[in-house]
């Protein structure tokens, strides 16, 4: 059995989760969650599309970076103070008016950094309209502190 049920991981995703509120408002749905991937579903609205139904990269990039979180605990069999180093997301055609699925597999996890992959689709296809490459920096645990731009 893994870390995150689906009801623990849909929690994450709730306010009240270790999320933020501009996560919980993309009202993410938990669809699979396993050891090898973790599957979230971004239903389709007003509040994720342009004008013309296009659902906006932001809402997409947002949901890359949130489901490789959820995949990098689940691997680790633990919540796991992480920060993104970098995201990387292609672009290869709109989704219009539909739901986004997103599919995350942690490619390789070492003591200090994990990496990546987001594939992203429409609901129904199995083509995909977005690819993410990310990688994170997993602090020690109780690491709260970061190096912030302000100070030196």
């Amino acid at each position: 059995m893994g870390f995150f049920t689906l009801e623990t991981a849909q929690a994450q995703l709730a306010p009240g989760g270790n999320f933020g509120p501009w996560i919980w408002a993309l009202n993410l749905r938990a669809e699979l969650v396993s050891p090898e991937a973790v599957r979230l579903r971004l239903p389709y609205g007003e509040h994720v599309a342009r004008p013309g139904g296009v659902v906006i990269g932001q809402a997409m990039m947002a949901m890359a970076d949130t489901i490789m979180v959820l995949a990098i605990c689940e691997k680790l069999g633990r919540f796991a103070t992480l920060a993104t180093t970098s995201l990387t997301t292609n672009f290869l055609r709109a989704a219009v008016r539909q739901d986004v699925i997103a599919v995350g597999r942690v490619v390789k996890l070492g003591r200090t950094t994990a990496f990546g992959q987001v594939d992203l689709f429409v609901d129904g296809s199995d083509e995909p309209i977005a690819q993410a490459l990310a990688t994170f920096a997993v602090l020690p645990d109780g690491a709260g502190a970061f190096n912030r731009a302000d100070q030196r």
